[in-house]
């Protein structure tokens, strides 16, 4: 892995990985389209942390009152929100494993995102930011939607604030309790990955590209949480929704 590589990687990860634009479907776009070498395992767990630094950072105020008021409800819903994609990941692996080497498929559930993207665009402009708090039931419509995002293409995000739109949850609160949610699912991720025994390895010689890329990830990801709530406090996820489509159907019919 070069530098160059280590960095658009780093940048790509940050930005998509919390833009409702799948940073999944977006890496093994670029990785194709520019002929990179497919990252090793241990850097993809080093962006990942990287990522979810971000997220801690980001909410650490709504982390630190959850702890402080130790608001059991929240836990629960959070809880049953994870429940989901955990399952989805121990049975399915490896059919979810196919879809990162077709770009086809990751075509199709690009546009997939795009269409859930208007639906919840359509729930903004309907409630204009009101709605309820989250439920189980909420939650637990949430937690499908992040099951489905283990696929390429499907956008974590955009997937469980859209559908945290569409059960009646505020916006606000959608956007809190999606990447609250992210908290678990990306730290499972890792957990499950684990760190290779070949991790020393991996990273001597290297420890520039993973710094680089892991640094890059953090502060994108930062930047595009920001980005996202002005969308929505904006009421613009339809933006993000055109773009899916279009680069859904340019993944069909343009990249082979």
């Amino acid at each position: 892995m070069t530098l160059t590589e280590a960095i658009v990687s780093g940048i790509v990860q940050g930005l998509t990985e919390f833009l409702p634009i799948s940073s999944s479907g977006h890496l093994v776009l670029v990785h194709g389209f520019f002929g990179f070498s497919q990252p090793g395992i241990f850097f993809d767990i080093c962006l990942h942390v990287a990522t979810l630094g971000a997220v801690v950072i980001y909410f650490g105020r709504d982390i630190i009152q959850l702890a402080r008021q130790k608001r059991t409800e929240w836990l629960l819903y959070l809880a049953v929100g994870t429940v989901p994609a955990v399952l989805a990941a121990l049975f399915f692996e490896d059919r979810i494993t196919a879809f990162f080497t077709d770009t086809g498929k990751v075509g199709i559930t690009l546009m997939a995102t795009g269409l859930v993207l208007f639906a919840g665009e359509g729930a903004l402009r309907v409630r204009k930011g009101l709605g309820d708090t989250a439920s189980l039931k909420s939650s637990a419509a949430v937690g499908l939607a992040q099951a489905l995002a283990l696929l390429p293409g499907i956008s974590r995000s955009g997937m469980t604030i859209s559908t945290g739109l569409l059960s009646g949850m505020r916006t606000e609160e959608a956007f809190r309790f999606s990447f609250l949610l992210s908290i678990p699912a990306i730290t499972g991720a890792v957990l499950y990955k684990g760190i290779s025994r070949e991790a020393a390895a991996a990273v001597s010689g290297n420890a520039l590209n993973y710094a680089a890329g892991m640094f890059l990830a953090f502060v994108t990801g930062i930047l595009s949480l920001r980005l996202l709530w002005w969308v929505l406090k904006r009421r613009r996820l339809y933006i993000f929704g055109a773009y899916c489509l279009v680069l859904g159907a340019c993944c069909l019919f343009f990249i082979k």
